[in-house]
């Protein structure tokens, strides 16, 4: 068992290489603008957190997750992942929760990008190794690996383009499989200045390293999830 554990947690480390939440720190990371995404008011007016990120908006990254599913079977009905909606006052912690629903509980490995305005901080349990804080859910209980890191380095163009910054979490399961439910819940700071009203979109960037595969390795599958994904927000309140 000891053997197949240490196997799932360098294949978790892998991935989490391929984003470059591992990089070497070389790269001048982006400077922060103090930006902020919107009102209540304004997002109302937008399309609902549906189908590829905050805002319902098809950005470049969903384009490209688009194109390599294009040739892949339609299933009716799949795993659906969601950011929560939260509210929060100025300098709060915002407790943000993924989860998903309409695995099957059949799910045995992820590789997730979440993205948040870079006004936000994402709460670390360890700056020298990126290790983002995060208080696990039942849907990863039976995990035999799981890994989150905010991406610091060599951000993708888009994300610098929208003022945005990226976590990532990965898990991977040996007999045993995820469930539905709560996969994970990540932390944020609000900026203390903000005006209450402010809306942060929480969204999501894909790479072709990212996954959401059940048992039978079904691309199917997986294709469902990223075409259902699901944004959230924190609302200043």
């Amino acid at each position: 068992m000891k053997r197949k554990i240490t196997a799932a947690l360098f294949s978790v480390l892998f991935a989490a290489s391929l984003t470059g939440c591992l990089s070497d720190g070389s790269s001048k990371p982006e400077e922060k603008e103090n930006t902020t995404v919107g009102t209540v008011a304004e997002s109302n007016e937008k399309t609902d957190n549906i189908q590829n990120g905050s805002n319902g908006e098809i950005t470049e990254s969903m384009e490209l997750m688009k194109l390599k599913y294009a040739d892949v079977p339609e299933i009716e009905s799949g795993p659906e992942l969601k950011i929560a909606d939260v509210t929060a006052k100025p300098g709060d912690i915002a407790a943000v929760t993924v989860s998903v629903k309409g695995t099957g509980d059949n799910w045995n490995n992820c590789g997730i990008h979440i993205t948040y305005p870079n006004v936000l901080q994402c709460q670390l349990e360890d700056e020298e190794t990126r290790d983002v804080k995060y208080e696990p859910g039942p849907a990863i209980k039976k995990n035999a690996g799981f890994v989150a890191m905010e991406w610091q380095d060599n951000l993708d163009e888009e994300l610098v383009r929208n003022h945005e910054r990226s976590l990532f979490f990965t898990a991977i399961f040996w007999d045993s499989s995820g469930t539905d439910g709560d996969i994970a819940t990540f932390y944020f700071k609000v900026p203390d200045d903000a005006k209450p009203g402010t809306v942060y979109d929480l969204g999501y960037f894909f790479m072709d390293s990212d996954m959401f595969r059940n048992v039978n390795d079904d691309i199917s599958y997986e294709k469902y999830t990223f075409e259902h994904l699901q944004g959230g927000s924190i609302t200043v309140r």
